[in-house]
Formats: structure tokens, sequence, C-alpha cells
């Protein structure tokens, strides 16, 4: 039975150093873009597979998508290609109101 008790901290740090293992590859940083207000229908913003590393192909396979936060969706995504590109024209008054700085 001594022998059941060590090997049963063994496995939860064997599971833990796994876990930790898996995340350490894994880092999330907030990519950010700037858009004039006037930026028409159509406009190119930026590519967002050359940011993140990937090729089209993998962002589609992955199957990146862009979710609003709210009600309008301001940009589009070409999954083939990675284009993030302006879908509807944005209005600083609607979006920030009187707020400086508006982001």
């Amino acid at each position: 039975m001594k022998l059941l008790k060590r090997e049963e901290p063994l496995r939860g740090r064997a599971v833990a150093l796994i876990f930790l293992l898996c995340l350490s590859g894994m880092t999330a940083e907030p990519a950010r873009y700037s858009v004039p207000e006037e930026a028409e229908r159509g406009s190119f913003v930026a590519n967002i597979a050359k940011d993140l590393g990937l090729t089209g192909e993998e962002l589609l396979a992955r199957q990146a998508r862009l979710v609003p936060e709210g009600e309008k969706q301001y940009f589009q995504l070409n999954q083939h290609t990675g284009d993030l590109m302006v879908r509807e024209q944005m209005d600083r008054e609607e979006l920030c109101g009187q707020s400086e700085p508006c982001l």
C-alpha cells in the first residue's frame, strides 16, 4: 500500500507538468489596428494571417472569424487570404460619444 501512496502524488505531478508544458507554448497578445473614421467600405486594414504567423489555409482550417461586441459588424475577414477589411463605415460619435480618447 505504501507504494500506491507514492504513485498517486507522482501521477498528479506528471499531469500538472504536462499541463504546464502545454500552456507554456501558448501566448496571447492583443493585436491593435488603427482605422481612420473616414475609411470607406472595402478599405484594407491588415493581414491577420501574416500578423499571426499563419497562412490563409491555416486560418480557414481553424475557422477564424470575427465576433462583434455590438450589433454592427464593422470589419470582415477573408479567411482565404487573411485580409481584414472595413465592412461598414464607422461613426466616432456613435461608437464613443464624447469620451476622449476614442479607442
